[in-house]
């Protein structure tokens, strides 16, 4: 693997768990790269390429008929449920929500007039909630897929491991999650985001940031990689994110201070965010001061320091405030600092459960004897990063809860949302067991303020009237304990619903897919 042009994870500490498992596999699969040019680097390069592929170009035939969808104009109404409003704490036993075109027109205590031909879900002795937000997510579509198909065996392609888009977006509103922010984008992505809003099949909505932007020296290949040299590098890199329709900049971890802050001095002058790793050339109180107000990874605050330097209370203390002070949101990640620390051996595989996961990618590359795990604990500075991730994660998330600061739930991890340990329901349980949150605040985090971060708290995030009718109705109530929001019944996504028999069928479907993949025992 040496001859890898691309110096992916030349600096490995820097990766996320997630990260370095795609890097290790774009290692494995060169030919799905395109190698750095020969001699000085140029100011900015795009490394995604810009063809789609046939999974772009899909339909809804694989879940078509698994969402009950409502004519225009007729109205559907969820009957006799508690409805959860999410506007304060209170509770609402034994109401109606009544929804046309996708839109919630009342809520209303049950047993009052009801529209005329309207189609009913019935909620008796259920709970209903607004839809579920997983803030980072990196959705596997067919281009990085294909950067790690190689490692599976001899001659596995990308096609073979890759979902059809439909049954991919499907396996969101299957877990309740309803809206989604993908944290590497690409030409790819853009076209799934259009797909989704188009109609050609369901899915969640979607904000898609830019690719990473990183050093020549990326640890990323190049399926998602921008690389920028210099502040001007920088500055067109911002440009292209405003002209490609990306919805935020991603700063990468081995972007160097001149290419950072010309990234970030022209996306402050166009209005686009910032939101994605803090280089190891810039310390966060730099990154906070200069406007980055989005910040992907709770270690994000501690792992590049080392030693004594790693968790000074002090610094710590001084970039809680700063936080405060610019208005910083934070994604949690809080499952995948775990993931780390199982990498490194200090968690056992027996608390993990990564064999409940459908993907069988993921149970592969995470077993204690793959490649990946052999690798990642052979080296020694890896290991000396995971050291206390977790412990030391939790405490910045409580620190900022403490202080106000906007936190809000992602998984960074691209296996099905439904199962296994590193959902995005066991992110958000996370949210009260680690942090201390209680479960209404976890829930508001998941539904009101993550559609406020994304700029949609007037359409979205609550059950009221004028807002988008995305709902989870579950058998169990959250508010009492949080692991509830696992209890699904049925899923309204606007016009179309989810009801629990079709969901059951389209998890049989997934299972298959799945299961078919020509991946290792």
């Amino acid at each position: 693997m040496n001859h890898y042009h691309h110096a992916a994870c030349t600096n490995p500490r820097l990766c996320c768990p997630q990260h370095a498992m795609l890097a290790f596999g774009a290692r494995m699969a060169i030919g799905e790269t395109q190698p750095a040019p020969e001699g000085p680097q140029p100011s900015f390069r795009e490394g995604p390429d810009p063809n789609l592929s046939s999974f772009a170009a899909g339909d809804d035939r694989n879940t078509r008929d698994l969402f009950e969808v409502a004519e225009k104009e007729r109205p559907v109404v969820v009957t006799g449920g508690t409805v959860l409003p999410m506007t304060s704490a209170e509770t609402l036993p034994g109401h109606d929500v009544l929804i046309r075109d996708g839109r919630i027109e009342g809520v209303q205590a049950t047993g009052g007039a009801l529209p005329d031909g309207a189609l009913s879900i019935n909620a008796s002795g259920r709970f209903v909630i607004p839809g579920l937000t997983n803030i980072h997510q990196h959705p596997p579509l067919r281009h990085i897929v294909g950067v790690y198909a190689n490692m599976l065996g001899e001659g596995v392609s990308g096609e073979e491991v890759t979902l059809p888009y439909d049954l991919m977006m499907f396996q969101y509103l299957a877990a309740g999650i309803t809206r989604i922010q993908v944290m590497a984008g690409s030409p790819e992505d853009l076209a799934n985001r259009e797909n989704v809003r188009s109609g050609r099949y369901r899915g969640p909505h979607m904000r898609v940031g830019s690719p990473v932007i990183d050093s020549p020296e990326a640890i990323w290949a190049s399926a998602i990689t921008w690389y920028v040299n210099d502040a001007d590098g920088g500055r067109r890199a911002a440009r292209a994110i405003f002209e490609q329709g990306y919805d935020f900049a991603k700063p990468y971890t081995m972007l160097g201070r001149d290419g950072y802050f010309g990234l970030v001095e022209e996306c402050r002058a166009l209005g686009i965010e910032i939101m994605g790793h803090i280089p190891q050339s810039v310390r966060p109180e730099e990154a906070f001061e200069a406007g980055q107000t989005g910040v992907a990874h709770c270690f994000e605050y501690f792992l590049h320091g080392r030693g004594a330097d790693r968790f000074d209370p002090d610094t710590i203390a001084k970039r809680v405030k700063l936080s405060v002070n610019n208005g910083v949101t934070l994604q949690t990640t809080l499952e995948i600092a775990r993931v780390y620390e199982y990498d490194c051996g200090f968690i056992p595989a027996s608390e993990m459960r990564f064999e409940d996961t459908l993907d069988p990618v993921i149970r592969w590359l995470m077993r204690e004897d793959s490649p990946f795990l052999q690798g990642w604990r052979a080296n020694p500075v890896l290991m000396a990063g995971g050291e206390n991730v977790l412990d030391y994660s939790t405490r910045i998330c409580q620190a900022l809860y403490a202080e106000g600061v906007r936190l809000l739930p992602g998984t960074d991890m691209s296996a099905s949302s439904i199962t296994g340990e590193m959902s995005s329901h066991h992110e958000i349980r996370s949210m009260v067991e680690r942090i201390g949150m209680s479960p209404f605040e976890a829930l508001r985090a998941a539904t009101v303020q993550s559609a406020e971060y994304q700029g949609e708290g007037r359409v979205a995030g609550t059950i009221e009237r004028g807002k988008r009718a995305d709902l989870v109705i579950l058998d169990a109530n959250p508010l009492e304990a949080i692991g509830n929001t696992t209890a699904i019944d049925t899923v309204v996504m606007g016009d179309a619903i989810l009801r629990r028999g079709a969901r059951e069928r389209g998890l049989a479907r997934l299972k298959a897919r799945y299961d078919a993949m020509p991946v290792p025992a």
